[in-house]
């Protein structure tokens, strides 16, 4: 624990600098910070902790899902935007404590983007978490829950896709019109290696004559995805999306993942901040994984393949009630698939999250998941999280 001092300093900063600072408006100058304006640093801490019927780590299904029960850090994540006329970059980087307590860290992302190219065209390299859907690409610090979607961990891994490679993004003026945008992606690269890939055997990856994670894509990964919002007027806007991404797999033969996407939002005061707001977020999912794998037994060796196919959606509601308060319900699903040892499971999660200050710089977050798991008895947590951003709020993605 040769980290708790400065981990409990960092937790601490926010609350001495606002007792300097007496009033929001010079809380938020205290958070303005920029380098020439042109480099925008930030960093978000995250701790978690809680109570379950199961083991936390086998229940998990991301990568940065509470993993034990005592209070640790889920994440102490610094980042950095970089902001010019043609150039754009973001990295961050995460510390974290595993199921054991003890630490370990890696980068997230690491890219730049070529941005206002003729024709609306947008060019991005390096390490990323791609578009697909609407979650993918967003940080721990963007959740509106203490973990991730268990439908989306599944299909994508438990990282997410997170390439290295390039995106071409194109947003074409015929579609930047009053109310309406559209933007078209397409991406290639390879998954992003990892040296801490958890090793417990869990309800999601035991019994089965394959590992199921490497059902996840792994190399030469083509994405593509269409999105289009429409507003409506001020208060309502309706957004939807498909997306897809296609590659080799860790069996060394093809995944396919299909997703397709609606969110409704409504907000009380329009473009302006505050005010109570609601929004719905769906997406159906499928994927199409070919497994090979060869086992040695004594007799001989033993060839197991197959072509598996898998449903899973995941709706989240989340309602504002003002600046401070969030109540929210997630449903998730996966269809399971028996020779990847991959129950069927079904999740429900309510959510409730308030923030100390109106810029939700500071707050605290309570969440119940219960688990319906195939041929397992059902399982209960209960999380508490603590989250803390300070610094630069417009990040690059």
């Amino acid at each position: 624990m040769k980290h708790a001092p400065l981990l409990s300093f960092l937790l601490a900063l926010p609350v001495i600098s606002a007792a300097d600072e007496s009033t929001p408006a010079a809380w938020e100058r205290f958070n303005d910070w920029s380098i020439g304006d042109v480099l925008f640093p930030n960093i978000h801490l995250h701790g978690a902790g809680g109570f379950s019927s199961g083991e936390p780590a086998d229940l998990a299904t991301g990568s940065h899902d509470p993993r034990r029960e005592p209070f640790s850090a889920q994440a102490i994540e610094p980042g950095l935007s970089l902001r010019t006329e043609y150039l754009e970059g973001f990295a961050n980087y995460l510390w974290f404590q595993d199921a054991d307590g003890d630490w370990d860290g890696e980068w997230e992302e690491a890219f730049g983007k070529i941005t206002n190219i003729p024709g609306g065209l947008e060019l991005k390299g390096g390490q990323y978490l791609s578009r697909f859907g609407q979650l993918n690409d967003k940080h721990l610090h963007a959740w509106d829950f203490v973990d991730s979607e268990m439908a989306l961990s599944r299909f994508l891994g438990e990282h997410g896709l997170l390439m290295r490679g390039g995106e071409l993004s194109w947003s074409p003026s015929f579609a930047s019109g009053p109310g309406l945008t559209a933007v078209f992606s397409l991406g290639y690269g390879k998954a992003v290696p990892r040296d801490h890939d958890h090793d417990e055997e869990d309800h999601d990856h035991g019994g089965g004559h394959f590992d199921g994670e490497d059902g996840a894509l792994k190399d030469d990964i083509l994405t593509a995805r269409a999105m289009a919002r429409h507003r409506y007027d001020d208060f309502h806007s309706l957004t939807a999306g498909v997306s897809w991404a296609g590659g080799q797999n860790g069996f060394d033969r093809d995944t396919n993942v299909l997703g397709i996407d609606a969110e409704y939002l409504w907000r009380e005061n329009g473009l302006e901040s505050g005010g109570r707001a609601f929004r719905w977020r769906n997406e159906l999912l499928w994927r199409d994984v070919e497994a090979y794998d060869v086992h040695i037994e004594p007799t001989g060796p033993e060839i197991h393949e197959g072509v598996y196919r898998e449903w899973g959606f995941y709706s989240h509601a989340i309602y504002s009630w003002h600046q401070r308060l969030d109540t929210g319900l997630r449903l998730g699903w996966a269809e399971g698939v028996d020779d990847f040892g991959q129950s069927e499971r079904f999740r429900v999660s309510p959510v409730a999250s308030w923030w100390f200050d109106d810029a939700r710089r500071i707050g605290l977050r309570a969440q119940y998941n219960y688990d319906a798991i195939a041929s397992h008895e059902d399982e209960h947590s209960l999380w508490l999280q603590l989250n803390i951003a300070l610094g630069s709020t417009g990040e690059v993605r």
